[in-house]
C-alpha cells in the first residue's frame, strides 16, 4: 500500500512532519500521532485487500499498547469518527 492511498483513509494526519501535530486536544493529539505512526513506520501492516480495517487495527493497537489504561477514551473518539467495523472494535472492548 502507498503511504499516499493511507493518508487520504486518515481522519487527522494528513502527512505533516512527525514535529508538526496541528491538536492541542490530547485526544487528537493520540490519534494523530497513532495515524502518522501507522503511515510511516508500520505501514508495512497496511495491505492492498483491506486498507481501512487494517488501518483501524493498526490504530487500536498503537494506542491500547501507548495507553493501555485510558485509550477507550480516546478510541471512543476515534470510532465516532473512523467508524471502524464492529468485529474490530469487539477485540479491544471485550
Amino acid at each position: 500500500m502507498q503511504r499516499e492511498d493511507v493518508i487520504a483513509l486518515c481522519h487527522y494526519y494528513k502527512g505533516e512532519d512527525e514535529d508538526k501535530c496541528p491538536f492541542i486536544d490530547k485526544k487528537k493529539m493520540q490519534l494523530w500521532a497513532a495515524e502518522m505512526m501507522a503511515c510511516t513506520h508500520l505501514i508495512e501492516m497496511i495491505g492492498d485487500t483491506n486498507p481501512k480495517d487494517d488501518l483501524h487495527n493498526v490504530v487500536f493497537a498503537y494506542l491500547s499498547k501507548w495507553d493501555p489504561y485510558g485509550f477507550r477514551e480516546t478510541l471512543d473518539e476515534y470510532i465516532k469518527v473512523a467508524k471502524p467495523k464492529e468485529k474490530i472494535i469487539k477485540v479491544y472492548y471485550s
